[in-house]
């Protein structure tokens, strides 16, 4: 997937005083989103109220408790100049709430819920999910295709805002997403047959999605859980929809290792950094040590035909941990799509070509983008962590502007 970004014509050591306003050197945005509302946010106040108005002497709402997930839809200064936040149940003081861009587990808290592919009433059901369900929320999003709803994003497809709850279950806190660190001890495996994905190792685990023939995942580790015809091995999983989840071990079966591509350092690349060669034959990604050496190599997604991967000798030169991306802001877009919080992203290209994690799809090692680089989860978190500009975790965003270095990324076919 790729966005064009809202600031054009960057360059890895040339910016504007546009991209200034934007962005701060690896601090906050100045603004809470750059696309605007709506966003998802949790209440920092100990406790707070929804008012009817931006007025504290309007009728009240209700009560917020701290940590509370609410959806910002609107921003607004009053007359005294005070800032407030519209939610789509009311307002509340814009110092009690903060943008909130890290997934979260849901519960589906109505009897039945449809889960739509992409953000609009009229696209296609991907599957109904019932009472008690657990989701993966990803962020906030806007209607396409002319639909005026705000939908909950999950790794599954969309979802209404008042059909999920954030649940506190055992089997949703268990339910963690991987981090970078393991990325590098995992291996690949492919879908046997349809597979069940659950919360933990158990039969009695709840169902989490489906995984089917063509699917690729990459295991992180066995683990014990309910015997299933004897067996009682499970995987826990690296992926795009699923990540952190398991999956027995009876249902996987393992890939070829993803093949080390190697290729020259760009003759102007900065002195003592690594580098990324992507091949778009074998479909893989691999990290060069600033000697050469080859020290991580893994399947990635690319850009299907007509919204190809482009090859040639680029750099990282804006990195997001998260980022929204949406085809409103990009030119030849196949279809219409808006993906909150997109995770570990890194621009190599002006047009929003980026290197980035998916949730929305497991086809790694295979074309599927829309001419983006698609990780893992825990894969793109560790590639984040290896390359320049470094990108402080608190921090939103970093741009390699003036004496920052960036990481040559070269893709070849």
């Amino acid at each position: 997937m790729f966005v064009r970004l809202n600031v054009r014509a960057v360059t890895p050591l040339v910016t504007s005083v546009a991209v200034l306003g934007w962005l701060t050197f690896g601090g906050l945005a100045a603004y809470a989103n750059r696309f605007g509302p709506p966003w998802q946010s949790r209440v920092t106040a100990d406790s707070t109220a929804l008012y009817t108005q931006p007025d504290k002497s309007s009728a009240p709402v209700g009560p917020l408790a701290r940590g509370q997930l609410v959806v910002v839809v609107n921003e607004s200064t009053a007359t005294d100049g005070t800032a407030w936040t519209q939610t789509p149940d009311g307002w509340l003081p814009s110092d009690q709430v903060s943008e909130e861009i890290q997934p979260w587990v849901g519960e589906v808290s109505v009897p039945s819920v449809s889960i739509y592919a992409r953000p609009s009433s009229s696209e296609p059901i991907r599957r109904t999910a019932k009472q008690g369900d657990l989701l993966r929320v990803t962020g906030a999003s806007p209607g396409i295709e002319g639909d005026t709803n705000v939908w909950w994003s999950t790794t599954e497809g969309y979802v209404g805002l008042h059909t999920l709850r954030e649940s506190t279950s055992d089997w949703a806190t268990g339910w963690s997403m991987p981090s970078g660190d393991e990325a590098p001890g995992g291996w690949w495996g492919g879908l046997r047959s349809q597979a069940n994905v659950r919360a933990g190792p158990s039969t009695k685990a709840p169902i989490v999605g489906t995984l089917v023939p063509g699917d690729r995942v990459k295991v992180l580790e066995s683990v014990t859980g309910d015997a299933v015809s004897g067996n009682s091995t499970w995987y826990r999983i690296d992926g795009g929809r699923y990540a952190g989840a398991v999956v027995h071990s009876s249902l996987i079966a393992k890939m070829a290792e993803p093949k080390q591509v190697i290729a020259l350092r760009p003759a102007d690349a900065p002195d003592g950094l690594g580098t990324i060669v992507v091949s778009r034959s074998a479909s893989t990604l691999t990290y060069l040590d600033p000697t050469g050496a080859p020290t991580f190599t893994t399947y990635v997604s690319l850009g299907r035909a007509g919204v190809d991967t482009p090859e040639g000798e680029y750099s990282t030169m804006g990195k997001y941990r998260f980022d929204n991306m949406t085809s409103a802001s990009v030119s030849g877009a196949d279809h219409e799509y808006y993906l909150p919080n997109v995770p570990f992203v890194q621009y190599y290209l002006d047009g929003g070509y980026a290197i980035h994690s998916t949730y929305w799809h497991d086809q790694f090692g295979q074309v599927e983008s829309q001419g983006c680089i698609n990780l893992t989860w825990a894969d793109g978190a560790y590639l984040f962590g290896l390359t320049q500009p470094t990108v402080a975790q608190g921090d939103v965003a970093r741009w390699a502007i003036g004496d920052l270095k960036a990481t040559p990324v070269v893709i070849v076919q």
